[in-house]
C-alpha cells in the first residue's frame, strides 16, 4: 500500500493505534476529524487532516476523492438514547460508502463493525454470518448490523471488508481502564454464570485491519479472536493476577445488575453525558456468551492474532504505570 489511506476515528483508542502503525509503515495518511482540536495529541499533520463529520456528506466527498482504501473506525459506543447509536452507526456508515462508491468507484473499504452486531455465541458459530442472519441483543448492535448493511447497499461499487471485533484492550483505553478497575479491590461484580469471551489487544486488531487492507478483492465477514479466551468470571482475576494481585468474583444476579443499570441511564440522562454501563450494555452482558470464529480471517485474509491475554494486559498495566505506583491501584482509584 502507498496510499493515501483514509481513517476515520483516527482520535480513537484504536484509531490512533491504526494511524500510527501506516505513518511508521510509511504510508500516507487522510484522516477525517470532526475536531482538529482533539489532533494536538495524536501527531496527525495539518496536511493529514480533512475536518468534517460522518453527518457532512461535503466533507466526506473530500475524504474519499483520491484515496486507495477506507478504513471506517468512527462511531459511537456511548449514547443517550438508541437514536444516537443509529444516527452515528448506521446512518454515518452509509454516507461514507454512498461517497467511497460515488468518489472513489473500486478502492478497498474495510468497515470495522463489532461482534455486537453478529449476536451472542458461546463457541464463535455464526460470528461470522451475513447481517440477515445475524441476532443482535442491543441498541448499539443493532446500529452496527444497520451500518454493515449500509456499506453492503454499495457492495457492487466498493471493493468491501467487514471485520467484527470483539472486546479490545490495550492502554490509552476507557473501557480497558474500567477492566482494570474491575480488578483492583478485593471483590470484582461478575455477572452470574460464567459467560465465555473473546477478546484481543488492540495491536493484533491493527495487524488484522492491515491484513485486510491488503487482501484486496477478498470480500466477507471476519471476526476477530485473540489467540486464548477468557469468561465473564476469570476474566478480572486474570488482570489482577498480572498486577501481582487477587480478586475474588461477586456473582450478580442479573435482574439487581439491570436495577443498576435503569439508575445509571437515569444519571447519565439528567447529566447529559453517556457512560459505559447501562440497560444496553446489560443486554449484551446478560447473553450466553461472545465469542469469535478466527478460522475466516486466518484463512482468507492470513491473520492469526499472537499477543495473549497475560502478555497483553501485562503491557498495557506497564504502559499505565507511573514509577512507584501500582497500575491497579492507581485505575480503580
Amino acid at each position: 500500500m502507498n496510499g493515501p489511506i483514509l481513517v476515520t476515528g483516527a482520535t480513537g483508542f484504536i484509531g490512533r493505534a491504526l494511524a500510527s502503525r501506516l505513518r511508521r509503515d510509511g504510508v500516507a495518511l487522510r484522516c477525517l476529524v470532526r475536531d482538529r482540536a482533539r489532533t494536538q495529541t495524536t501527531g496527525l499533520a495539518p496536511s493529514e487532516i480533512v475536518e468534517g463529520s460522518l453527518e457532512d456528506e461535503a466533507a466526506l466527498r473530500r475524504a474519499v476523492t483520491g484515496v486507495e482504501a477506507v478504513v471506517h473506525l468512527a462511531g459511537a459506543t456511548r449514547a443517550l438514547r438508541a437514536a444516537g447509536f443509529f444516527r452515528a452507526n448506521t446512518e454515518g456508515s452509509a454516507r461514507l460508502a454512498a461517497a467511497a462508491a460515488g468518489c472513489s468507484p473500486g478502492l478497498r473499504f474495510v468497515h470495522v463493525s463489532s461482534l455486537a452486531a453478529a449476536g451472542p455465541s458461546v463457541d464463535g458459530r455464526g460470528s461470522d454470518a451475513a447481517p440477515d442472519a445475524c441476532r443482535p441483543r442491543s441498541c448499539y448492535g443493532r446500529s452496527k448490523l444497520g451500518g454493515e448493511r449500509g456499506v453492503l447497499v454499495h457492495a457492487s461499487r466498493i471493493d468491501w471488508c467487514i471485520v467484527r471485533p470483539p472486546i479490545v484492550y490495550g492502554p490509552g483505553d476507557e473501557a480497558t481502564a474500567l477492566l482494570v478497575a474491575q480488578a483492583s479491590g478485593w471483590l470484582a461484580p461478575v455477572p452470574l454464570g460464567r459467560r465465555p469471551l473473546s477478546l484481543v489487544h488492540v495491536d493484533d486488531l491493527v495487524t488484522a485491519l492491515i491484513f485486510a487492507l491488503e487482501s484486496r478483492g477478498v470480500p466477507g465477514f471476519f471476526p476477530i479472536d485473540g489467540p486464548e479466551r477468557a469468561d465473564t468470571t476469570s476474566l478480572p482475576q486474570r488482570i489482577a493476577a498480572v498486577a501481582g494481585r487477587r480478586v475474588r468474583p461477586l456473582p450478580v444476579p442479573m435482574p439487581l445488575a439491570f436495577v443498576a443499570g435503569f439508575a445509571a441511564d437515569l444519571v447519565h440522562r439528567l447529566t447529559g453525558v453517556p457512560g459505559y454501563f447501562g440497560v444496553d450494555k446489560l443486554r449484551d452482558v446478560a447473553s450466553v456468551g461472545w465469542v469469535a470464529d478466527p478460522a475466516p480471517a486466518r484463512e482468507r485474509l492470513g491473520f492469526t492474532a499472537r499477543i495473549g491475554i497475560d502478555d497483553g494486559f501485562r503491557s498495557t498495566l506497564a504502559a499505565i504505570r507511573p514509577s512507584g505506583v501500582d497500575p491497579v491501584t492507581r485505575a480503580g482509584g
